[in-house]
């Protein structure tokens, strides 16, 4: 088969503009976020969080294995992962709309002719064998609307595995601040339930005191109100260690894994790794998935633009085909029963009332909508890890402080115990002693808490590696 010169100069130029898109150029937007601390950013060196994988960064075995269970079970990931699925098979159709849809075919008719409707005046049977090859409908994307279209669903594509990376990371958060806040609760229920036996022993001398007439009633009714406050704390602190656990349970998917490694202790984990790995830059905050997924977003609708802007002009469809078609079978191949049909459309817009106007001014609001869901989320990333990195440094400066506090009101306990063994102090003192003493450990407990909890802000907000 021979193509003359205009033939070749025709499908030439089709496929060069099929090449090209009326989509504007992409740039990335400028966006004012706020400026984080020099020494903040000092603070924080080494390596990138957001290469830090999760196993690395959390140190209790126990906390792994519940992360990995979430990761595998949890509802809310499962669905993010379907939702990308769902992008990338979407992708897939949406590319194939790029190349002509070629399919066989084959058939076979037998039919009667009556006698009433035949030529001849005689009854016959007709029979008609074909095979072929054709095309359906393809679109010639001379101004490149398939092209656009292609490129808004990979991005869309795109968006969504950020957007499957971002709820890993948001999941691994939320385990580790509920298995934090099960081990702090517990260790609270602990504390207080060696108070409440060590106050009920207080109590049960202050009543052999108070009738020998030694100490007063005021004295003897602090005591027993000094066991009523640990009875609370330990009950306030088994509500919040349920709380964790059922929350807990619904994040690894309804039934906690069997045979759990034992856990470390808190303040190990508080001692790994406690510096978060980052060299603190725009670039770094960029590379969260969340921001990574509404770039991609803004991709998607500033490709929409160019398919908008080419519903302006003609479009062209081709459907063709061609094969063999004969009466007799034995002849299906022979050159004589060789037949082909083509069929071009084209469809050029002239009154359409303003619809495809109106569809690009849709497309163009929605990328400025999206410029501003990137503005957000990339301002959002600088306030959540400013936010993180100055809470790193104050929570280190008040657990300092009030270990130093625990420490102090501990030791005054202990002489304060002492002088009211020999008969120095009063009952009232040692029960202001002991009083302050579990105020200040429960404070201890709870500033060491927040510390975790800000060792998994850090985490999160750097977007840390979820592999």
């Amino acid at each position: 088969m021979t193509f003359k010169p205009h033939t070749l100069t025709a499908i030439l130029t089709a496929s060069i503009l099929s090449a090209c898109t009326l989509a504007p150029n992409y740039h990335r937007p400028e966006v004012n976020a706020p400026v984080i601390d020099d020494n903040n950013a000092r603070q924080a060196n080494a390596v990138r969080a957001v290469e830090t994988e999760w196993q690395a960064y959390f140190a209790d075995p126990r906390l792994k294995a519940l992360i990995d269970a979430a990761l595998q079970h949890n509802t809310d990931l499962r669905l993010a992962v379907l939702n990308a699925d769902a992008a990338r098979a979407q992708y897939g159709i949406q590319r194939s709309e790029l190349f002509p849809s070629i399919g066989a075919s084959g058939a076979m008719t037998r039919n009667r002719v009556s006698q009433d409707l035949s030529p001849t005046g005689q009854a016959y049977i007709s029979e008609q064998y074909s095979v072929g090859l054709g095309v359906t409908a393809w679109e010639l994307d001379l101004f490149g609307k398939v092209r656009s279209l292609n490129n808004a669903a990979v991005h869309n594509y795109f968006a969504a595995r950020h957007t499957a990376d971002a709820a890993k990371i948001s999941i691994i958060a939320a385990v580790a601040k509920s298995y934090f806040a099960e081990k702090s609760a517990q260790e609270s229920m602990d504390y207080a339930d060696k108070t409440l036996k060590t106050r009920q022993e207080s109590h049960r001398l202050s009543e052999i005191s108070h009738k020998a007439g030694v100490i007063s009633d005021i004295a003897l009714n602090q005591s027993l109100s000094q066991i009523e406050q640990a009875k609370a704390a330990y009950a306030a602190a088994k509500t919040q260690r349920d709380a964790a656990r059922n929350a807990l349970t619904v994040l690894v998917g309804g039934v906690l894994p069997e045979n759990l490694p034992q856990g470390k202790p808190l303040t190990l984990e508080a001692q790994f790794n406690s510096q978060i790995p980052a060299g603190l830059s725009s670039d770094i905050l960029t590379q969260r998935p969340d921001i990574l997924s509404a770039e991609e977003q803004l991709k998607a609708a500033n490709a929409q633009i160019g398919a908008a802007r080419a519903a302006f002009f003609p479009s062209i469809k081709l459907t063709g085909s061609g094969g063999f078609a004969t009466g007799e079978l034995d002849n299906l191949f022979h050159g004589t029963a060789r037949v082909w049909s083509f069929s071009p459309q084209i469809n050029i817009p002239i009154f359409t009332w303003g619809a495809v106007k109106s569809g690009l001014d849709l497309v163009k609001v929605r990328k400025e909508m999206s410029i501003v869901q990137y503005e957000q989320a990339v301002q959002n990333a600088f306030r959540d890890t400013s936010d993180a990195l100055n809470a790193q440094k104050t929570l280190s400066e008040q657990a300092a402080a009030q270990e130093k506090i625990a420490q102090a009101t501990g030791k005054v306990l202990q002489l304060t115990e002492m002088r009211h063994k020999h008969g120095v102090s009063s009952s009232l003192d040692l029960l202001d002693a002991q009083r302050q003493s579990f105020a200040a450990e429960t404070a201890l407990i709870n500033v060491r808490l927040q510390q975790l909890n800000n060792r998994v802000d850090l985490y999160k907000a750097f977007g840390g590696g979820v592999k």
